[in-house]
């Protein structure tokens, strides 16, 4: 017989410091204290991981080694019970799995036994964990959101800057070393002439890699060329997503993000990420019907190859007597046949054609009128423009004050082109529109299987807003369809066949379709 034991730390920074060298000295030591066998080959070190959550690496790779060594393994040593979970329910789970491979939990700091007074200690202390948890993390966000809203920047520090504080001690950013590298790649961005793809290589000759000094990916160089904190703003969860001007000087214009944003939603319109695109039904949309959880998918590798499954990772690590598990073809086919049991009657769908062009033609009236009043708009900042021009060939205005109207100006007429294209309607045909609409009501299920995966989630969440439940042994449970979507099991004849359907929260049953 042998122990195990789990030490971690919450940070990278914390890494390099004592902590995990502290943590791992006590345990040896009480191990020898114990009369047990605890070598540093079995010790896990979780660095740089929150106890929030349960899926870490180590943490996993530990329960499945003590799976594999079921019946030699007698303790797991842990500093404190907040090392391995500060959530009650994960530590209930980790301690119930240890327990059942016959593994005693033994924390250094804590009077945890096996007596009814030991457990009852046990499930407070893991309990006090996450009130500590929740508390300090209320406390933090308060903090970071009042930062925030004065235009301090509370995360870490992207390329090109560094983290400072203000004179009134806000953390805030300024330039640093890979500033002008920046500079450089955004406005050779702005000019139109790169792909993102082709930006990740610019970047990387310019300095600008990950922390591993290797290519950062597409995605993250999305996120950078799209960050408008290189143009003075601040816009994250602290902001509720809206821009903020920040503390910190500009790396380029607004003028010039604006352009790189423009470019960039011309480029998410054309690309489609393949691997997304096989998993419609994650992220999200299910959840797992005896825990809760969203349902992830992978593609694990058996004897005949690849074979792409939903699955819940929580109930795996748990070990639960059930499927937690299904094969992503079972599962996008039982969920085209609950869409194909939903259709409405053609009389209904006669009824919404009417509505629906009603609704069209009222929608035309408001984008034409909204592309008059941007167009006035535009027009009368071009005049200004110009005028402004006359203004300083004449002398009447000196170089700084033109050169600052002129940027404010280059703004203005920016954000005014973009609002003019985003405004105007497409030029189809309406009845075009309308048929495909009603196409979509006529056959949902053929119309979600022949999507692209942006369009299947919108159909998802549209009929489904509060997205499913999914049982991976008896498959869809009870399902709550929009209001909007007016259907429930008395709207057709098949519905009535299919108990599980009910009608959305606060909708009355309908009893007929006209």
């Amino acid at each position: 017989m042998f122990s195990i034991a789990y030490i971690r730390v919450s940070t990278n920074e914390q890494v390099n410091k004592t902590s995990l060298t502290t943590q791992e000295k006590f345990c040896l030591e009480r191990a020898t204290a114990d009369g047990e066998s605890l070598s540093k080959g079995h010790i896990f070190r979780e660095e740089g991981e929150s106890a929030k959550y349960v899926d870490r690496p180590e943490l996993m790779r530990m329960l499945e080694f003590c799976k594999m060594n079921r019946g030699e393994i007698s303790k797991c040593y842990v500093y404190k019970l907040d090392r391995l979970a500060r959530n009650a329910n994960d530590h209930l789970m980790i301690s119930a799995v240890l327990k059942q491979y016959g593994i005693t939990l033994v924390s250094i700091t804590e009077p945890i036994t096996d007596s009814h007074v030991g457990r009852l200690t046990e499930v407070m202390l893991a309990a006090l964990a996450e009130f500590d948890n929740s508390v300090r993390t209320e406390r933090t966000t308060a903090g970071m959101i009042e930062r925030t809203e004065k235009g301090g920047w509370v995360h870490d520090a992207p390329p090109g800057f560094k983290k400072v504080k203000s004179p009134s001690g806000i953390p805030t950013l300024e330039h640093d070393e890979k500033s002008e590298n920046m500079k450089n790649l955004l406005t050779l961005f702005a000019s139109g002439n790169y792909s993102v793809a082709q930006a990740v290589d610019l970047a990387f000759k310019l300095g600008i890699r990950t922390r591993s000094n290797g290519k950062k990916s597409w995605q993250s160089m999305r996120d950078t060329l799209a960050n408008p904190l290189y143009a003075g703003y601040i816009k994250s969860k602290f902001t509720n997503g809206k821009m903020q001007k920040g503390l910190h000087e500009p790396i380029i214009s607004l003028e010039t993000h604006y352009t790189i944003l423009a470019i960039l939603k011309d480029v998410d319109h054309n690309f489609s990420k393949h691997a997304e695109s096989d998993w419609a039904l994650r992220g999200g949309f299910l959840r797992h019907a005896i825990c809760g959880r969203q349902l992830t998918g992978s593609s694990p590798r058996g004897r005949n190859g690849p074979s792409p499954r939903y699955h819940c990772m929580y109930c795996k690590a748990s070990k639960i007597k059930a499927p937690v598990s299904r094969s992503r073809a079972e599962v996008h086919q039982e969920f085209i046949e609950l869409l194909d049991r939903i259709k409405p009657s053609e009389g209904t769908i006669k009824l919404y054609r009417q509505i629906l062009l009603r609704r069209w033609n009222d929608a035309v009236k408001e984008a034409q009128e909204s592309s008059r009043r941007i167009a006035a708009e535009l027009e009368a900042a071009l005049t200004s423009k110009t005028r402004l021009t006359d203004y300083y060939i004449n002398g009447k205005i000196n170089d700084d004050d033109y050169e600052e109207k002129r940027g404010e100006l280059e703004v203005t007429i920016t954000k005014l082109k973009l609002k003019l294209s985003d405004s105007k309607t497409d030029s189809v045909n309406k009845e075009a529109v309308i048929d495909d609409a009603l196409l979509f009501m006529r056959d949902p299920a053929t119309y979600w299987n022949q999507a692209h995966i942006e369009l299947r989630k919108r159909i998802q969440d549209s009929i489904f807003p509060n997205g499913l439940e999914y049982d991976c042994r008896d498959g869809f449970g009870t399902v709550e369809i929009a209001s909007a979507y007016l259907l429930n099991e008395k709207m057709t004849e098949k519905s009535v066949k299919n108990s599980r359907l009910v009608a959305g929260a606060g909708l009355e049953p309908a009893t007929s379709w006209l």
